[in-house]
């Protein structure tokens, strides 16, 4: 296992004190990187051999408060690349020897040149040797909305430069940035918590296109709510980019 010791910084807190999403997500990733540096080679190093990491599937749960400013806390992480084409990781968020936060996803190895998914373990066998342990590749399927469904908010968005990555797609954390920044009416990001995020990447958007976002009330409870990212060029809609199940209490 994989782990960081880490201090909450005033640049990652949002106004309640306590750490941004954005940039909890953004420790992951970070993590799972310097992970693998020394076997895989560092992001840029992977792109000079021809392959990019693309992000399918995240669940991410949380079970208590998460670190507030100032407050240090251990980020685990652990994977498991033996999936097919397909490679798991854990992350943990541990604070006071309590498990605060857990995140479960599900990567793909793309070859740029072939513009098509590897299998991983065929083409970078040294992810073997460390950090590795069995994880249930079973992810919650997010249902399908039908057309008889609530949209109880729509809007467009246009990608900005610093939604993009390394890939020049829209990175994960930018999409759960705009979620969380736009939660319906009935939850009120000051005093709401998030219980869980569930999200299936289909496509990547890219700069200055624009997405359509629709908000859906899940089981009419107002606290469970999907939500769902198309792309949306010259108001004609191509197929969808991500979908989110997000659950508050």
């Amino acid at each position: 296992m994989f782990s960081r010791i880490l201090k909450v910084l005033p640049s990652d807190t949002s106004c309640t004190g306590y750490i941004k999403l954005r940039s909890l997500l953004n420790y992951f990733q970070d993590s799972a990187s310097l992970a693998v540096e020394d076997l895989e080679g560092n992001t840029s190093e992977l792109f000079k051999k021809g392959f990019a990491w693309i992000l399918t599937k995240y669940e991410i749960e949380f079970f208590s408060e998460l670190p507030k400013i100032d407050e240090e806390f251990i980020l685990n992480t652990f994977h498991d690349p033996e999936h097919g084409f397909n490679s798991l990781r854990i992350f943990q968020v541990v604070k006071n020897n309590i498990l605060t936060a857990q995140a479960k996803t599900s990567w793909i190895l793309f070859n740029l040149n072939s513009k098509r998914p590897v299998k991983p373990v065929q083409h970078l066998p040294e992810l073997l040797k460390r950090d590795t342990k069995k994880i249930t590749p079973d992810f919650y399927n997010i249902p399908v909305i039908n057309s008889e469904s609530e949209c109880v908010k729509e809007f467009t968005k246009t990608v900005k430069f610093h939604d993009c990555d390394y890939n020049s797609h829209v990175n994960n954390s930018a999409y759960f940035e705009w979620i969380f920044d736009n939660a319906p009416n009935e939850i009120n990001l000051l005093n709401c918590n998030l219980k869980y995020i569930y999200a299936s990447f289909r496509s990547g958007a890219k700069l200055n296109e624009n997405v359509k976002i629709q908000i859906y009330n899940l089981n009419n409870d107002n606290k469970t709510f999907m939500y769902k990212i198309l792309h949306d060029n010259n108001n004609t809609i191509l197929k969808p980019s991500a979908m989110f199940l997000c659950k508050w209490f």
